[in-house]
């Protein structure tokens, strides 16, 4: 039989910045007794808590000599794991992270296909919509990601130019994943990204 195996063994083999949900650990033992270890290994300063509910190991900058904090990205997805929800960045989000908008919003805006909520983190309030959108579902976080940024954009604002810079950000893998998953798209989006693909071969 396989020994059950310590929350904090499985601490120790994480890496540094890896944000955890008590489900995480329930190999360990039970619900509350993950909750109380967990609580004793943030009173420790083995673990910090970066909002009610998530666990992250520390991670420090040997550059600045001082802790690394959780990126609104981080926090979301494992909020996102803890409830199991899909869920994609949304709006001037989705446009940040694949470089067409530089500035990075104060309020983080996913959708998900889970109830509507708001967290704080930080300086920034994290927001998730709800939607039925089929995409969440049966796209990858990137391909859902792209879908995201085209629709912010909308089809009068798709251009060349955005186009290229949201292609760069994907390997070749990545691109044909988005091909295909979204034949069954809005046609206008259906385009752009047959467009995305046809600028990325001519500029090769």
């Amino acid at each position: 039989m396989t020994r059950r195996r310590t929350i904090e063994e499985l601490i120790s083999e994480a890496r540094p910045g890896d944000v955890f949900v008590p489900a995480d650990f329930a190999e360990t033992g039970s619900a509350d007794a993950v909750r109380k270890a967990l609580s004793r290994l943030v009173s420790a300063g083995e673990l910090e808590r970066p909002i009610r509910g998530l666990y992250r190991k520390p991670r420090r900058s040997a550059f600045l000599g001082k802790g690394v904090p959780a990126s609104p990205d981080e926090i979301a997805e494992a909020l996102a794991r803890k409830f199991e929800w899909h869920i994609a960045p949304y709006g001037d989000t989705a446009l940040n992270r694949l470089g067409v908008d530089p500035q990075v919003p104060s309020v983080v805006r996913y959708v998900s296909d889970g109830p509507y909520r708001t967290y704080q983190y930080g300086p920034y309030t994290i927001e998730f919509r709800h939607t039925a959108n089929r995409d969440l579902s049966r796209l990858n976080p990137v391909a859902a990601t792209v879908v995201q940024a085209l629709k912010a954009l909308g089809k009068s604002g798709v251009t060349g130019e955005k186009l290229d810079i949201i292609s760069s950000r994907l390997d070749d893998s990545q691109m044909d994943k988005l091909i295909s998953g979204t034949r069954n798209a809005t046609s206008w989006v259906r385009e752009a990204v047959r467009e995305m693909q046809e600028r990325r071969t001519q500029n090769a």
